[in-house]
């Protein structure tokens, strides 16, 4: 019995308040970068591809909840880039339990308890636009449509290559880092603004609404004693962009990513060409993305 999973990526945008004042984490599934991988029975865990550290540490913990020895084979033949923000490690922790439990259900070997509801498993479960309290409760969901190519909403990411003396766990640092200077935001900063532009499909106020939400974000980490201070490189990239027409853009919140959001595909292919000519064919990876509005798929066979 072999599973396969494919699974979308996951930014965070930040923290809003909620109608009743609290915090809740603002995020996006997009297509790309993906998770592609594959589960089936085997007498001992083995884990192999990309990234597979992380899915067998992942894969060990889920099997441990059972008891008992039970075996599996893990293949990962595209990871989330690491250290980017896009959600790597959480996004691979549950495509490889799902993977796992849907496998020993259709073993008939005994299955854990479905994993703890975060914002990582609301991303694979149904994808959107997404609000989602700190315990994991979905506050509010929205599909971002794609129903003419000159209109799609896309973001354009610059993944950088990571230093080599980033942390293993610098992603989970940044987001530990935003989550704790959320309590900074004032009651102002709600999603509200954001949810009502994609009910309107206003493109425009959509990117001004992200703005507004990102910069309060960074302003939280100041404010925390955290600055997120930009590289001249990144300083540049982002300049670029804005020259070539994205309505907004930043570096992600939670990792090295950097992100433009333009309107249409013929602008964000223009907008990725210019890119490339200014970073160099073996320069950080281009790429662009748009809302995945359906989650993870599951494949039995």
């Amino acid at each position: 019995m072999r599973i396969q999973v494919a699974s979308p990526c996951y930014l965070q945008l930040g923290f809003a308040r909620a109608v009743d004042g609290n915090l809740g984490e603002l995020g996006i599934a997009l297509q790309h970068p993906p998770i592609h991988l594959a589960a089936q029975p085997a007498e001992q865990l083995l884990v192999s591809g990309a990234r597979a550290d992380v899915a067998y540490r992942a894969a060990a913990r889920y099997l441990a909840q059972l008891g008992a020895p039970v075996g599996s084979q893990v293949e990962i033949e595209l990871a989330i880039p690491a250290f980017m923000g896009l959600g790597s490690d959480g996004m691979l922790r549950i495509s490889v339990e799902q993977a796992l439990r849907h496998m020993l259900r259709a073993t008939e070997a005994p299955a854990a308890e479905a994993p703890v509801v975060d914002p990582f498993y609301r991303a694979f479960e149904r994808g959107g636009l997404l609000f989602v309290s700190p315990q994991g409760k979905l506050i509010r969901r929205a599909a971002i449509e794609h129903a003419d190519e000159e209109d799609d909403w896309v973001f354009v990411l610059v993944l950088p290559h990571a230093p080599d003396d980033v942390a293993e766990d610098d992603e989970l640092q940044r987001r530990r880092a935003l989550r704790d200077a959320a309590g900074r935001l004032s009651s102002s900063v709600t999603a509200d603004a954001l949810f009502a532009a994609v009910e309107r499909d206003d493109f425009d106020a959509f990117a001004g609404a992200l703005t507004a939400i990102h910069a309060a974000n960074e302003a939280a980490l100041s404010a925390d004693g955290r600055p997120a201070a930009l590289g001249e490189q990144e300083r540049d990239i982002l300049a670029c962009m804005r020259a070539g027409g994205a309505a907004f853009a930043g570096r992600a919140l939670t990792g090295l990513g950097l992100l433009g959001l333009i309107k249409g595909g013929p602008a964000s292919r223009a907008l990725r060409q210019a890119l490339v000519r200014r970073l160099g064919y073996f320069g950080p990876s281009v790429m662009a993305s748009i809302c995945d509005n359906r989650g993870a798929r599951v494949i039995t066979g």
